[in-house]
């Protein structure tokens, strides 16, 4: 692909051909899983980027796909057990350990560093979000997915109701996965880009690196469902 197709592709659409893309967008600051339904061209003028040198970038990675997973050639009922045996059980099995950290961090260091107080606020507010943001997908939203995905493959045609309650839960899904990535955003901005201080003690290092893995899944996990997942279900919903 040329450097111009490139520049006109969406942010999402890019990253779900070679997840490799991911690393030179981050490094310009562009958002590709909440902001992915940006053309590269918009999101780098957005940015303040130059958008040849990023798209020179991308051209040419070395062309090796994230874990060999060609997830866009996916089922959308094996992409969804994917998501949740890998992402979902990553997320119910980190919040805790990391809300014990940064309460230990806030507790001991937030009069010098009051940074931490509010990263343990925003933590927990991201992770109680992120817990019953998961049950909604995993109760209503992906068996419903899975339900119309059967019914097609087998000639039936789905409900009206059942495509109109489809497209308002991947609605809601995209908006809570917005304010989910604003409050990471909000803790990565206020922990200098996960960059602890000089003297900081083992406990302090430990949460920093455990915030640093969970944005990197966290932006892994909504670009699955934001730009391939929820794409697929969108098509089962018929054009205006």
């Amino acid at each position: 692909m040329n450097q111009k197709n490139l520049s006109e592709m969406t942010v999402g659409d890019i990253v779900a051909e070679n997840y490799n893309a991911a690393g030179v967008l981050k490094e310009y600051g562009i958002d590709f899983c909440c902001g992915g339904g940006l053309p590269l061209a918009t999101a780098c003028e957005k940015n303040g980027a130059d958008v040849d040198q990023v798209t020179f970038k991308i051209v040419n990675l070395t062309d090796e796909r994230n874990s060999n997973h060609k997830f866009t050639a996916w089922e959308p009922d094996f992409l969804i057990d994917y998501i949740i045996n890998n992402h979902h059980s990553y997320v119910r099995k980190k919040v805790d350990e990391i809300s014990a950290y940064a309460a230990k961090v806030a507790k001991v260091h937030g009069e010098r560093y009051p940074e931490n107080i509010e990263i343990y606020q925003h933590f927990i507010t991201l992770a109680n979000e992120m817990i019953e943001h998961l049950e909604s997908e995993e109760l209503r939203v992906f068996p419903l997915i899975k339900n119309i995905h059967e019914r097609l493959k087998s000639g039936e045609t789905p409900d009206e109701e059942l495509i109109k309650k489809l497209k308002k839960e991947l609605e809601l899904m995209e908006d809570e996965h917005e304010t989910a990535g604003d409050l990471m955003k909000a803790i990565h901005e206020l922990s200098n880009g996960f960059t602890p201080p000089a003297d900081a003690c083992a406990t302090y290092q430990i949460l920093y690196q455990n915030l640093k893995g969970f944005e990197e899944d966290l932006h892994r996990h909504v670009h699955l469902e934001n730009n391939i997942l929820f794409k697929k279900a969108e098509r089962f919903i018929p054009a205006a």
